[in-house]
């Protein structure tokens, strides 16, 4: 099958190409619906490599890229249209959801039925195939806030109202925290946050942001602060803005060295979390996935409202200039 697939070539330079593709023996090959652009994405075309380190995954699927040229995407939907030899789970016709870095950002896509947690997964009944185009990013979103350590009647500080900060904001409100408090400096984005659930939106360019958190928690700091930026000044907000003995929640892959100031972590016993699903034990995977796939489903997190831009495959280049650049930018998607 031939496809086109989106290609970065170099920092700042991608291209759309011809590929010839097949489904090899336990792999669907999926007509696309449509693929998302996510961080991990942006920070590719940018040029952002994560660096070398002693210690790679051995079990497949590392999205730990280092070299260009660089086969795009790994967020995205679509319905099966042939399988490999052996397999018996899929059949012409299912929709499925991509979850590992299958060059999604095609008109086509080949994927294993199942590897050590990644693979494709069956689109559950009720989400749609737009949702289920974010069904990866949602699902790492949704146990985000899950295994942030929110109790009911916390107070949290999520900093960063994109994409994963409006989901994680939707789910720990929904676990009954008393107040959902979201930072971002965008104004549309905490617009957003506030239509969605959020209690509090402050703007750290007009408000003094630990000042009103501590105002809003009787001098004693958030519960549970969420760093969703991708950032070092973000970092520091959960630190500054956190209570003595709370969680901090680590979310964003950042690939760039940070400058802070860490002794509270220490000095105050903070409880600090990764919230990485896709990155966890390979066995906790599926079971996750399910489990965040069904509250999709359910209706439970809106994400059809966080879609703000949509391209074409041919505008690929302006598909991410707009993802990179335009600070209303929620999740910008690509389809054939």
């Amino acid at each position: 099958m031939e496809t086109r697939v989106i290609v970065t070539e170099e920092a700042n330079r991608i291209e759309v190409e011809k590929h010839n593709i097949t489904p090899g023996p336990h792999e669907v090959l999926v007509k696309t619906h449509m693929a998302s652009i996510c961080g991990t994405d942006k920070n590719y075309y940018q040029g952002k490599m994560p660096r070398e380190v002693l210690v790679e995954q051995v079990d497949g699927n590392n999205e730990a890229h280092h070299a260009y040229p660089l086969m795009m995407g790994h967020e995205g939907s679509g319905t099966v249209v042939a399988v490999g030899e052996g397999v018996s789970e899929f059949k012409p016709g299912d929709p499925v959801i991509s979850f590992g870095w299958y060059n999604t950002m095609a008109d086509y896509f080949v994927a294993p039925v199942k590897h050590n947690g990644y693979g494709v997964v069956p689109v559950p009944e009720g989400m749609t195939l737009d949702e289920a185009a974010l069904g990866e990013p949602t699902a790492c979103a949704i146990y985000a806030g899950m295994q942030s350590g929110v109790e009911l009647g916390d107070v949290v500080l999520v900093v960063g109202a994109g994409f994963a900060g409006q989901i994680i904001a939707q789910v720990v409100k929904r676990m009954g925290t008393k107040t959902v408090i979201c930072a971002d400096i965008i104004d549309g984005k905490l617009e957003l946050a506030k239509k969605l659930g959020a209690d509090v939106t402050l703007n750290p360019t007009k408000d003094n942001i630990q000042e009103e958190v501590m105002k809003l928690t009787n001098n004693q700091g958030v519960d549970v602060a969420i760093e969703v930026a991708g950032n070092d000044t973000a970092i520091q907000l959960c630190t500054d803005c956190l209570k003595h003995g709370g969680i901090l929640g680590l979310y964003s892959w950042v690939l760039e060295p940070v400058n802070l100031f860490i002794n509270r972590w220490h000095n105050d016993g903070f409880d600090i979390r990764t919230l990485a699903l896709m990155h966890r034990i390979k066995e906790d995977r599926p079971w996750w996935i399910k489990k965040t796939m069904q509250i999709v489903a359910d209706k439970m997190i809106d994400v059809q409202s966080l879609i703000s831009h949509v391209f074409d495959l041919d505008d690929a280049t302006q598909a991410f200039e707009t993802a990179c650049n335009d600070p209303n930018a929620c999740k910008v998607m690509i389809r054939p």
